[in-house]
């Protein structure tokens, strides 16, 4: 009888004891999501960098082949045959997925979107609008790439690990036009300088990364600083708190 009931006792949890057991389930549940939840925050954001790392090799190859020249300004017509081609258009060939497109008006823009959106290294795995077929941007300041309004000549910059070539795209940017996609003026940048967002921006200033943003420089090397951190200087080291100057002509159609 007492191995009977021994037994017996052994064989199923009190009621207690089970609400203990999930509570503490329950507990530890509480204490583990936020962890992963930063865990796979930081996976995305590391993903977004190692795409702009990616690009960054594309574009060292692309200086090789053109005399030390990169695509900064892009707009349409007479500009495009002048060498303000996009820079997604100019180093999609060495990304492996080469993309063209004769025509040189507005309209060329969409058939590439949906070419753009096939390479995998112009995407963000966290940008608000899945639509968007290029969610990156491009720096536009002509003080800091040289002579040339079109083209960045490397060779010509001193200071080539400290200024922003690519760096990633406000929620704003519409999908399938890509005259816009480019940064020339302060109130492009994520913030003013007291750190509140600007509204126009055309350069992230959201929570996608809890905060940071990643950011290709001309030697190829990316970091990833707090937004609010980017500041004229980064983009054009001759600024002096002047107004911004254009690589092209579509900063003047959209604020």
């Amino acid at each position: 009888m007492r191995r009977q009931a021994a037994r017996g006792s052994g064989q199923a949890f009190t009621l207690i004891e089970l609400l203990v057991v999930i509570g503490i389930i329950a507990l530890l549940i509480a204490l583990l999501m936020p962890a992963l939840s930063a865990a796979r925050s930081q996976a995305m954001t590391t993903r977004c960098a190692a795409n702009l790392h990616d690009v960054g090799h594309a574009m060292q190859q692309y200086a090789i082949d053109y005399k030390g020249k990169i695509p900064r300004g892009y707009y349409y017509f007479p500009y495009y045959q002048q060498g303000y081609i996009l820079w997604a258009e100019a180093l999609s060939r060495y990304v492996g997925h080469p993309v063209t497109n004769a025509d040189t008006g507005p309209g060329r823009d969409a058939p590439m979107a949906e070419e753009f959106r096939q390479i995998g290294v112009y995407q963000c795995p966290t940008f608000p609008k899945e639509e968007q077929a290029l969610d990156y941007v491009v720096n536009s300041w002509i003080a800091g790439g040289g002579d040339d309004g079109a083209l960045i000549q490397i060779t010509k910059l001193r200071r080539s690990a400290e200024l922003v070539y690519l760096t990633e795209a406000n929620a704003n940017r519409l999908p399938d036009t890509f005259a816009f996609h480019d940064v020339w003026d302060p109130s492009h940048l994520p913030s003013e300088a007291d750190g509140i967002p600007q509204l126009n921006a055309r350069v992230l200033n959201d929570d996608r990364h809890r905060g940071r943003i990643n950011v290709l420089f001309l030697d190829g090397h990316v970091l990833t600083p707090h937004y609010r951190d980017l500041k004229p200087r980064d983009f054009d080291p001759t600024w002096d708190g002047t107004a911004g100057t254009s690589a092209g002509t579509s900063g003047t159609l959209q604020p």
